[in-house]
C-alpha cells in the first residue's frame, strides 16, 4: 500500500513511518530533507530512497537519494521510496 508523507513531520515519526510502511512518497522536502535522511538511515531504508527534484520539466534532476551530495532541496522536491520487495 503506497503511503504519503509530509516531510514536514518530525523525525521520530517519520521514521516510524518508514519502518512500518513499504513505498512511500515523501513531498514538501524543502528545508526538511537533512530530517528525512535521518530518518530513512535510522529506519535503514536510505538505500530504498530516491530524490527527484522539478520532476518531469527540462531541469528536472533525479539520483538515489544516498548519492545526493547535499542537503538543498526546493520545497516541491519529492523523496520516493520504493518497497522492500523491489529490487533494482
Amino acid at each position: 500500500m503506497l503511503t504519503v508523507l509530509p516531510g514536514t513531520l518530525d523525525e521520530t515519526e517519520l521514521t516510524r513511518r518508514f519502518r512500518q510502511n513499504d513505498p512511500t512518497v515523501v513531498m514538501k522536502v524543502g528545508r526538511n530533507l537533512s530530517k528525512v535522511r535521518r530518518a530513512l538511515i535510522a529506519a535503514d531504508r536510505l538505500s530504498n530512497a530516491t530524490y527527484v527534484e522539478r520532476g518531469t520539466m527540462d531541469n528536472e534532476q533525479l539520483m538515489p537519494l544516498v548519492e545526493k551530495p547535499d542537503d538543498s532541496a526546493p520545497y516541491f522536491a519529492i523523496v520516493l521510496v520504493a518497497g522492500r520487495a523491489w529490487t533494482p
